[in-house]
């Protein structure tokens, strides 16, 4: 039978420590501090995906120093708990860097992540392909033939702070956009007319100019900060012109769709004040945009349900300016108890 991981709420004063405890932990707090005896240690904020606990590195080394550096996820191989003031505390003797493509695979949940798996989201993506053209699709293959591209693509956030700020978030919010606009265009291709290749083709790809737009740490594909080229330039204008490169190269003969892609890139925002360049003006520009505003606001909102809502109330969503309800299960139970034994 696989061991499961170690956690927190598992350990126990005087546990030591091994490579086979399956002990890992995001390190969200570094810094080098001299002892009363002039002799330097690290101090450690550990958190395990549930609870932080305190660190410590005593005997410092150039590889447990690299690897216990802000932002890691790391796995412990040796080390000791022990309580210090009635607080667990976990003496590091030595540890490694988790590679990112093993974070799934050996500590999942640590980090903030994707509501679907790789392998959920490759299938959903897959799926999608099968709805474009000949053309579109050729588009997307050589798109994902880029392998450096492709993997920022599917391990990133979609964005720091704002909506799906998780590993494989700007996947996610791709391939549910694209779902979301090949859904409408279902209900409406037949009154309007609509090229639903090119919708879904663009929600594919929309967003990936963030791709340039964000600097990711290595260590996690989480963002740090806005590189800046994010900063001066944008996500929209970064995709527009990359996208723009890539069917040129591709179909260099192929204005129309050149033109067409791109005026749903540049305006995939809807409006002036949010950031687009263009506002929606084909059918297709506009389906795009309602379909990515809705994703990211419901997204947006979700992430605000949790323990700092005020009752049935959120804190004020800042995308939308403005707080959301939601009845919470208990809260209903309650009433039809109450209204129960009322009668």
């Amino acid at each position: 039978m696989k061991n499961k991981r170690l956690m927190v709420a598992d350990i126990e004063d005087g546990d030591i420590i091994i490579p086979d405890s399956k002990c890992y932990f995001l390190v969200k707090k570094s810094s080098v501090k001299v002892g009363k005896t002039g002799k330097k240690y690290i101090d450690l904020d550990l958190f395990d995906g549930v609870t932080t606990v305190a660190g410590k590195v005593w005997d410092i080394t150039e590889e447990t120093n690299e690897a216990v550096q802000a932002g890691n996820v790391i796995q412990v191989l040796t080390g000791k708990a022990g309580k210090y003031l009635s607080n667990m505390q976990i003496t590091v003797n030595d540890a490694v860097i988790v590679p990112p493509e093993k974070i799934d695979s050996e500590c999942a949940g640590i980090l903030p992540e994707s509501f679907y798996t790789y392998d959920e989201l490759k299938k959903q993506w897959d799926e999608l392909m099968e709805v474009l053209v000949p053309k579109h699709k050729e588009l997307v293959q050589k798109f994902m033939e880029n392998e450096k591209i492709w993997h920022l693509f599917t391990t990133i956030p979609g964005g720091r702070s704002m909506h799906h700020a998780c590993r494989r978030g700007l996947w996610e919010h791709s391939v549910s956009v694209a779902q979301s606009a090949l859904a409408v265009s279902d209900v409406f291709d037949e009154k309007y007319g609509l090229d639903v290749s090119l919708v879904v083709l663009a929600s594919m790809l929309h967003d990936v100019g963030k791709i340039f737009e964000f600097q990711i740490n290595p260590a996690t594909s989480m963002v740090d900060r806005y590189s800046d080229r994010g900063k001066l330039l944008g996500h929209i204008y970064m995709g527009a012109t990359w996208l723009e490169k890539l069917v040129s190269t591709c179909f260099p003969e192929d204005s129309d769709l050149k033109m067409d892609l791109i005026h749903i890139i540049l305006s995939h925002h809807g409006q002036y004040e949010f950031g687009s360049p263009k506002r929606p003006k084909t059918l297709e520009a506009l389906i795009v945009s309602a379909c990515d505003n809705l994703d990211a606001s419901c997204d947006a909102v979700k992430s605000c349900f949790g323990d700092n809502m005020e009752g049935n109330w959120t804190k004020p969503v800042y995308m939308m300016d403005r707080a959301f309800f939601r009845r919470q299960e208990n809260a209903e139970n309650n009433s039809e108890s109450d209204e129960e034994s009322a009668e």
